[in-house]
């Protein structure tokens, strides 16, 4: 690989020398010793669909393409999908690939943006978050259907007849 050496209107502050290599790898060992490397061509495929499409994406893309328009929908998203969303897709991928580095660690490329990866992180955060709130809302609602009385399915005593707190005409009453 080699030292690249940034020009100077991209670097932060001191100009450093950027190296993808580790020194203390031997130029014969495995040159991902701490990651480790794909087994074959069809692991690394299988895996970037996998990142690529979520259960997300199969269950919300069609509902979010008859609400916005139908057919008419699928022509500016194949559009701006293979101007700008494969093309930065092929881009982060390869980027990881070639320097084999984290999503903060791979900045160190151009200093400028390393709060880009910072950021990237602090996103996957609250995606995974979130995720894990839906996976334990749906859990808690799959083992609550197993009672013999559904939860949802009487008001009980906390709510009127129209199972609210708050009676119908309470909101109309100010106009």
């Amino acid at each position: 690989m080699g030292m690249l050496s940034l020009p100077g209107f991209l670097s932060c502050g001191k100009k450093k020398d950027f190296n993808l290599t580790n020194e203390k790898d031997a130029p014969d060992s495995d040159e991902n010793s701490e990651r480790g490397n794909w087994s074959s061509k069809s692991d690394y495929l299988l895996s970037m669909v996998g990142y690529a499409v979520g259960l997300g994406n199969v269950w919300r893309f069609p509902y979010l393409t008859y609400q916005n328009g139908g057919g008419a929908f699928l022509i500016p998203y194949t559009l701006m999908l293979a101007l700008a969303g494969l093309p930065l897709f092929f881009m982060e991928c390869s980027l990881g690939q070639f320097a084999s580095l984290g999503p903060v660690s791979i900045w160190r490329i151009l200093p400028l943006f390393q709060g880009v990866g910072i950021t990237m992180v602090m996103i996957s955060t609250f995606v995974t978050i979130y995720y894990n709130v839906i996976i334990a809302y749906s859990l808690y609602y799959l083992f609550a259907s197993f009672q013999k009385v559904l939860p949802w399915s009487d008001c009980f005593s906390w709510a009127d007849e129209f199972c609210s707190k708050t009676r119908i005409g309470t909101f109309l009453s100010g106009f």
